[in-house]
Order: C-alpha cells, then sequence, then structure tokens
C-alpha cells in the first residue's frame, strides 16, 4: 500500500498566497513557463523545488499534490 502523487495543487497555493505565477517563479529562480508546466503536471516537482515552495507558500509538501491511496506499490 502507498500514496501515490495525483493532481498538482500549486496553482492553488500560489493563488492563496494572492501572488501570480510570474512573482512564484521570479522568487524560485525559474521561469514562468516552468512553473505552468509543474501546475500542468508535467514533469513532476523535485523533492528540492517542492521543500522550498512549500516554505515559500507558507504550507506543507503534501499540499502540493493530491495524495491518492493506491493498495499497489507498482502502478
Amino acid at each position: 500500500m502507498a500514496f501515490l502523487l495525483g493532481d498538482c495543487q500549486l496553482l492553488d497555493r500560489i493563488r492563496e498566497k494572492n501572488i501570480t505565477q510570474a512573482e512564484f517563479a521570479r522568487h524560485m529562480g525559474c521561469s514562468r513557463s516552468y512553473v505552468n508546466q509543474l501546475i500542468k503536471g508535467k514533469p513532476r516537482m523535485s523533492l528540492e523545488f517542492a521543500i522550498n515552495a512549500a516554505h515559500f507558500l507558507n504550507c506543507s509538501v503534501n499540499d502540493l499534490y493530491t495524495l491518492q491511496w493506491s493498495s499497489k506499490r507498482n502502478e
């Protein structure tokens, strides 16, 4: 049994902080297009990026994705 990453919730966290994607990207040192790609789910955030994003957005790393419970580990 394991948790699997579902949909990216980054856009919701950015909106909760009341900033734009561009402001978030500037703070994170990446492009707005990269942030947009993350929001769309391709690619997934690296752990390092997620930790830094969660710190800036004042949320938990777990808040950046919907977590799905799976009874199978290798899905």
